[in-house]
């Protein structure tokens, strides 16, 4: 994910020494986390050590004792994500709350703790009176509520000018349709369509109805027979997508995004994050309310997640963004390209193999 709905702080020395996000949906929150880790380790920078923290299982005098652990000199700069949702982690004790004050007298240089509470953070209980005691500079405290209409529009225009791009009102109009106003599914289109463009600046609503065809079944085919290893049937479904007129550049941002969606996903999981909503994020049309399918959905994926390597995911995003640019540079045959790429994602890849682009 490019940027993030919320401000990020530009520079190392405005980055404060807590934030506090609650709400119903975090998913503008996880995006400011993951745009301020990529700030803070910006080129020439070490990377930066996350540690997540789940209120079910752990207390604040933990958080707090691994904040107060000072880092050395040199030493990368440490986000400490603390995850909690419910009545009962709103509770502090009388020795934690005491801590809490006493950390944030002198907070630890180079360490930022972020709450992602699920719900509101009230402030007649003991966390909401701590938090609410704070003095401004040293926190910021942010409660996510959903988005209005005409904020979602102002949003969605702010993100196409982040990836370099400009969207017509009409353009605009058309995916909010799509998305009905679930910011997961702006962003994810937006950045489609950021890809789908080019060079080409201006997003049109022509432009967004050619995406539309990415949410189609041949799509979601697409992804199930990736997710599968099943190269067959993927190389039949770009077969019919070419067919039917589907661009090359729609393709592969369909490819790139399989790729990129499981490789944030897998990180998710190793900061300890609810599998759960790693999963919502990744597949944000699935919902629980699906039962039996929602379950099998969600372990597949998850198993998946455990079978590819980081390394795979990250070489394959490196192949198909050398297509795009092949593709936009050279004569270069595009289904042939992509129909090649796909063999040989099928040889790491888990389940049916092929050996020949041509087989039907």
């Amino acid at each position: 994910m490019a940027g993030s709905f919320l401000p990020v702080p530009d520079r190392p020395e405005d980055v404060r020494p807590a934030y506090f996000f609650c709400g119903e949906d975090l998913y503008e929150a996880r995006g400011f986390v993951a745009e301020l880790r990529r700030r803070l380790a910006g080129p020439g920078e070490a990377a930066v050590e996350v540690e997540t923290f789940i209120l079910a299982d752990r207390r604040w005098t933990e958080v707090l004792d691994a904040a107060r652990n000072m880092p050395f000199f040199f030493s990368p700069w440490r986000l400490l994500i603390v995850e909690g949702k419910g009545a009962g982690q709103e509770d502090l004790s009388a020795g934690e709350a005491a801590a809490f004050r006493d950390y944030f007298a002198s907070p630890a240089p180079q360490t930022t703790i972020i709450v992602l509470f699920e719900g509101k953070i009230r402030k007649t209980r003991p966390l909401g009176k701590s938090i609410a005691a704070l003095p401004g500079p040293l926190a910021r405290i942010e409660e996510i509520a959903p988005r209005k209409d005409r904020e979602i529009k102002s949003l969605t225009a702010e993100k196409f000018e982040s990836l370099g791009k400009q969207a017509t009102p009409e353009a605009v109009e058309r995916i909010l349709d799509i998305a009905g106003g679930e910011i997961a599914r702006i962003d994810s289109e937006v950045e489609k369509l950021a890809v789908y463009l080019g060079p080409r600046r201006t997003v049109e609503a022509d432009d967004v109805a050619a995406l539309c065809s990415a949410r189609s079944f041949d799509n979601w085919e697409l992804t199930a027979a990736l997710e599968a290893g099943d190269t067959d049937k993927a190389l039949i479904i770009i077969e019919s997508l070419f067919e039917n007129g589907e661009a090359p550049e729609m393709i592969l941002a369909v490819l790139s995004g399989f790729f990129r969606t499981a490789l944030l996903a897998k990180a998710g999981l190793r900061e300890g994050r609810d599998p759960k909503e790693v999963f919502r994020e990744a597949k944000p049309s699935i919902s629980e309310r699906f039962g039996g399918f929602y379950q099998r959905m969600l372990g597949e994926y998850l198993a998946l997640l455990g079978r590819i390597k980081d390394a795979d995911l990250l070489r394959w995003l490196e192949e198909l963004e050398d297509m795009d640019r092949r593709l936009k540079s050279t004569a270069v045959a595009p289904k042939e390209m992509i129909q090649a790429f796909v063999v040989g994602y099928g040889r790491k890849a888990p389940g049916r193999r092929i050996t020949s682009p041509g087989r039907r």
